[in-house]
This record gives structure tokens, C-alpha cells and sequence, in this order.
């Protein structure tokens, strides 16, 4: 007998303390509420506060999954092996680990049709996290298939699509799935796929959410408005009173999904709940779709704002200026204490501009977090130097009183342990044998700027971002001030400028999971 959706959300909800089911965990938010603490300060360089680590034969950007002991990641197909010469592919290998031995239990190849660039800063095949419920796991191939297997890894179905490339123009071959995570609403099996039809029912070519039958793979329902590839949904149970998802429009590359916007899908059939435009912003959905009961979250990348939107209705509430009613931290090292400039206006500064990271935003309470972009020469998107501040910093913005808060973090730890602070690095991006299958420079930078770094995500009062050169931050949001007492630690996950992730932390059974281009990690006391 089938348990009511509503009963099987609030069961895996509970379930949430001891297991991360997928990676925006039951609540489709980025958090967790646990007994006790997650581990907030560890170092794997040193090895503090770490259980364990075990080498993974290739790098992947997947998130992990954990039921009980049982742990779920995907990697690329090994570079170098089975005379694979050059670092791009479209295979990938889905992997359940004993957390309690380590050893693999088992892995199930599953190959796509589009091949992506390995370890590219802006995701590849493996980057979609796996799903399970406990029976079942499902493993998403960002070019073109999803297996659901049980838990011995047979096969029990399996679905495959063509990347929008493939779909309106068959000579070009590239899975443009960037950030989008696929989850699980009750016995729906949520994924994002190009429409591949020409017959009006809906734009061919254009990206909509799928809704699956979990236990089978049929098509249950396709969302009634599209978003963008680039766009990461957030879903909530609650917010709307029913379970509904918040999807975003607009991008680089001329991403073809109109109008750019915002719109909440209801996840029981895929029907239209709202669709917004915005005209006094510029369109992006390079950003997590963020939303509670309370705030619909519209960042931009160039007007330096926020729109708040009614979650309900889609109406727009307010626009904030995040160089506005500033109090920017910035740290003195001569002095070695941090300095504070109160309610000032960055807008009259040398860089007037904020460009808040992309999918860096997490909504807890009434703040607003994320992390900042950087100055950097871009080509060939941009001719000039951005003029962006602050640097090497977080911020967070009261969603109720507007105020705006920027707190400088260090950018690693030296060899004295000592933290280092405003200094530019560089990642080697090698994976545990020692082989760089990299090629793209940028995919080789710190993760301040152009780049997608991995989502934040919470646990109790502990929120984590995590930088393309493994670096896991850890914030207090209980912090009446976004000072020193707010910032926990840096947390490296490697050696300096020696590891590299885009991957989301999981928290599970006590234990803190993590993961690099060379291993999988587990943080606990």
C-alpha cells in the first residue's frame, strides 16, 4: 500500500538525521536538522578530526548520497585506462561504499551520448548527485541516462535522452546540464531533459522538468513552463501548502528557454502555479532557485541586487542593493584584527560592483548567504576588468531590513598553520594517480571567480561552502553580526593548491562526507 505523499515527505524528513537521501536532502533546501553537532573544523592536510579517507580511482563532481552505511557517488570513467587518450567521455561509474569498511560493494557502468570535458570548472557527466529511498538508488548521467538499481546495483530501469545540442543541432554533442540536481518527491522521480519532439505540445529543444514514475521510469508529467540548464531548483513541501518547485530562465550562450524569469511548478502534475518577469533587472538563472514560506530569491549577476518575490503569487516585494546600508569586515594583516566600515555605499567605491557567486545563495531565517566573485580579466566574455568588490569574501543580506553585511575570509592555511589572506591560487587538479585530466585552465583557479562552485548547505546551525580548491568553509548563523564570531573555520580538504572539488559535503550518522578530485572523505570526532 502507498503511504499519502505528504506522510512519505514527513517520513524521509525524519529520516534526514540519520541519512542524506539525496542532494538537497528531504527538505529540497540544503539542509538538515540533527541531533548533536556536525563537525565544523577538520583538516585533512593534517588530519585533524579525520575518521578516515579512501582514494578514488578518477575524479567526478557528484554529490554523495548515504543510507545507513551505504554511501553513493559517482566518478568519471578512469582516464588513462582501456586506451582512453584524451580527458573527455561520456561514461561515468556509479559507486556503493561500505562506510563502515570502505571497500567498494559494488559499481554499475552507465554510459550517456553527449561526451563532456573531465573535472571542467563549470560541471561534466557525473556531476548530478544520486538519489535513494533505501530500497532503491538512482544514479543520473548528466549526458543522458538514468539507471535505478537496487541495492545489490541490478538494474531495475533505465531512461535515456539527448542533450539540447544533439536535439537542435545533431552535428554539436555537449551535455549542457550545468547545476541542475535532480530529486525525489515522494514515488516522483523529478529530472530535467530537453523536449525532444517537434509536435507543439511544448518548445523542441527547450529544457522542463520530468516528472518519473520512481518504481518504473514512465513519464508521469513534463513541467508546463521550462527553465534553463544553468538553473538549480530548489522544491518545498511546505511554502505553498503542496509540494512545488521554483525554476529560473535565462543565461549565457543564448539559452533558448523564454521569457527570462522565475516560475513555481506545481510537483504533483507539472502544472503553471505562477510565472514572473521582472523588467528592473537583468535576467540570470545562474543561481540556486531559493525560496521558503516567506521569500522567492532573484539574484543578479550584473545590476548588483536582489528581488524578493512572493512565493505564493510570484509578485515582486522589494529590490535590495547589495551596495547599500554595507558593513563591510575586511582584515588588517599588519595588525592582525579585522577592520569594520559601517553603513557606507559601495557603489561610490574604486569597484562599485557586487557579483554574487553563482549557486553560492542559501536562504536560512531571514538572511540571505552568499559568496562574492572577485576582480578578473574574463575573455572572451568580457573585453575590461570587472570592477567587483569585496574580495575573497562572503556576504550576508537581512531579507527584512535590508541590511548588508560582507565578512573577508583567508584563502588557505601555510605552513606554520597560520591562515593566509588575499592571496591568488592556483590548483594542480590531479586526481589520486597523479594525472591532471584538466584541460581547460580555468578549471585550475581558487574558485573566487568564475567558476561553479559546489552548493552551500546546512546542518542545524552550520552552514558550508565549499571552493573549487578544496576549501570548506564553516559559518555560525546564529551570529547576531557577520563578524569573527560568525566565521567558524577554513577547512582544507587537501593540500594547498594540491586539491580540487565541486562537490557539496553530505551529513549522515554523526559523520561529515566529503570528496575530491582524489578521494572520498569522512569528517567525525
Amino acid at each position: 500500500m502507498k503511504l499519502p505523499l505528504i506522510l512519505c515527505l514527513s517520513l524521509l524528513n525524519i529520516s534526514c538525521a540519520q541519512n542524506w537521501p539525496q542532494a538537497s536532502c528531504a527538505n529540497g533546501d540544503w539542509s538538515a536538522q540533527v541531533r548533536g553537532n556536525a563537525p565544523a573544523k577538520f583538516n585533512v592536510a593534517t588530519g585533524e578530526g579525520i575518521l578516515w579517507t579512501k582514494p578514488l580511482l578518477e575524479g567526478g563532481q557528484s554529490g554523495i548520497a548515504v543510507w545507513e552505511d551505504r554511501i553513493f557517488l559517482t566518478i568519471m570513467k578512469p582516464f588513462g585506462l582501456d586506451g582512453q587518450d584524451t580527458p573527455k567521455g561520456a561514461t561515468i561509474h556509479a559507486l556503493c561504499i561500505d562506510a563502515k569498511t570502505q571497500k567498494n560493494l559494488w559499481q554499475y557502468e552507465i554510459v550517456g551520448s553527449a561526451p563532456s570535458m573531465y573535472m571542467y570548472g563549470f560541471s561534466d557527466s557525473s556531476t548530478p548527485t544520486p538519489i535513494t529511498d533505501g530500497e532503491l538508488v538512482w544514479f543520473t548521467n548528466a549526458s543522458g541516462k538514468i539507471v535505478c538499481l537496487n541495492m545489490k546495483g541490478d538494474l531495475v530501469w533505465e531512461r535515456s535522452w539527448r542533450s539540447d545540442n544533439e536535439v537542435l543541432n545533431p552535428k554539436r554533442k555537449f551535455p549542457f546540464n550545468k547545476q541542475f540536481e535532480p530529486f525525489l518527491v515522494g514515488d516522483t522521480f523529478v529530472n530535467m531533459e530537453p523536449y525532444d519532439s517537434d509536435d507543439g505540445a511544448r518548445e523542441l529543444g527547450w529544457h522542463y522538468l520530468y516528472g518519473l514514475d520512481s518504481q518504473t521510469g514512465e513519464l508521469k508529467w513534463i513541467s508546463e513552463d521550462g527553465l534553463t540548464h544553468y538553473n538549480t531548483p530548489y522544491f518545498s513541501t511546505d511554502a505553498l501548502g503542496k509540494p512545488t518547485a521554483m525554476v529560473g530562465r535565462g543565461g549565457h550562450h543564448g539559452v533558448p528557454e523564454k521569457p527570462t524569469g522565475y516560475s513555481m511548478i506545481d510537483l504533483s502534475d507539472g502544472s503553471l502555479i505562477w510565472q514572473q518577469q521582472y523588467p528592473q533587472i537583468k535576467g540570470s538563472a545562474l543561481y540556486n532557485a531559493a525560496f521558503t514560506k516567506d521569500y522567492a530569491v532573484w539574484i543578479s549577476e550584473t545590476d548588483s541586487a536582489v528581488v524578493l518575490l512572493d512565493p505564493k503569487t510570484g509578485e515582486a516585494i522589494k529590490r535590495i542593493d547589495l551596495r547599500k546600508q554595507v558593513d563591510l569586515r575586511t582584515f588588517d594583516q599588519g595588525k592582525g584584527v579585522y577592520v569594520l566600515q559601517k553603513d557606507f555605499d559601495l557603489s561610490q567605491t574604486e569597484n562599485p560592483n557586487v557579483f554574487p557567486a553563482w549557486y553560492t545563495n542559501i536562504i536560512v531565517g531571514d538572511h540571505l548567504y552568499f559568496m562574492c566573485f572577485k576582480d578578473e580579466f574574463v575573455e572572451p566574455l568580457f573585453k575590461k576588468k570587472m570592477q567587483l568588490s569585496p574580495r575573497y569574501a562572503f556576504g550576508r543580506v537581512n531579507l527584512k531590513t535590508d541590511k548588508v553585511e560582507y565578512l573577508e575570509v583567508p584563502v588557505h592555511i601555510d605552513d606554520e598553520g597560520r591562515y593566509l589572506w588575499q592571496e591568488e591560487l592556483k590548483t594542480s587538479a590531479e586526481n589520486s594517480r597523479g594525472l591532471s585530466p584538466t584541460p581547460d585552465i580555468r578549471s585550475k583557479r581558487d574558485g573566487w571567480w568564475w567558476c561553479f562552485n559546489a552548493n552551500p548547505m546546512r546542518v542545524n546551525d552550520t552552514l558550508y561552502f565549499t571552493t573549487m580548491i578544496g576549501n570548506c568553509y564553516t559559518f555560525d548563523t546564529t551570529a547576531e553580526v557577520f563578524d569573527r564570531s560568525a566565521f567558524i573555520a577554513l577547512n582544507p580538504l587537501g593540500k594547498r593548491s594540491e586539491s580540487w572539488s565541486l562537490s557539496t559535503p553530505t551529513y549522515a550518522n554523526g559523520k561529515l562526507y566529503h570528496r575530491t578530485m582524489k578521494e572520498l572523505i569522512c569528517v567525525g570526532e
